[in-house]
């Protein structure tokens, strides 16, 4: 939709350059974790635009609903922070992770939430995904990634879709498998030895749009 407003807005020739991920770094192998809590992760900015007071709101349905044995893990800073230490049962918050300790987060939980709305991609989910665990979006940001509504996670539309998302991984230990399995696959469409084959496929249809519309300007003839 952002290549289709620039081109019409600016009247110039706009391609899509794809995100990636490192499948090496982002794998299931990284999961150390054996048994326990059902694991609820996020990795993010803590700020308000991401929408993260929306996890809180899924542990309080989750525990409305009867669910007590998981746990929230929360990696990142921000502003909201605090308040979400103060509003999660559950909850744990490391802080920022980085390198293998962050691989490590990504492997280690059973399904990745992504409460925001208004992420123009949301490069997390990607490693997520690589890391074979099933995601839970909103439908505006599992459109931008490509996800598959229960093939490599869920779409949610609100609280009660997020939190239905969640409950029915919880409780069915094959779906989990079969979704953590289905993203890991699709995540390998976009590991990075194929996303820059892309990048090059772009730069040359682009150079090539641009040298025909250059020729047809200058074939153009001009008027006496």
């Amino acid at each position: 939709s952002m290549v289709n407003l620039l081109r019409e807005r600016t009247g110039r020739p706009s391609f899509l350059m794809p995100h990636g991920v490192d499948t090496e770094v982002y794998s299931p192998r990284r999961r150390k974790r054996r048994g326990g809590p059902f694991c609820i992760g996020f990795v993010g900015r803590l700020t308000p635009e991401k929408n993260v007071r929306l996890i809180a709101e899924l542990e309080q349905a989750l525990i409305a609903a009867g669910k007590r044995n998981f746990r929230v893990v929360i990696v990142g800073e921000g502003s909201e922070r605090d308040w979400l230490r103060k509003h999660l049962q559950f909850g744990e918050l490391p802080g920022v992770l980085r390198g293998e300790a962050l691989a490590q987060a990504f492997a280690d939980m059973d399904v990745f939430v992504f409460p925001s709305r208004t992420d123009t991609f949301g490069l997390v989910l990607l490693e997520a995904m690589a890391s074979g665990v099933p995601v839970v979006v909103s439908p505006e940001t599992a459109a931008r990634v490509g996800i598959a509504h229960g093939v490599t996670g869920f779409h949610a539309e609100d609280l009660e879709g997020l939190t239905r998302g969640v409950v029915r991984l919880m409780e069915d230990e094959t779906l989990q498998r079969d979704m953590g399995l289905a993203a890991r696959v699709f995540s390998y469409s976009k590991a990075w030895d194929g996303v820059f084959d892309q990048v090059y496929r772009t730069c040359e249809v682009g150079l090539e749009t641009i040298g025909r519309a250059k020729r047809q300007f200058q074939e153009v003839p001009i008027a006496p």
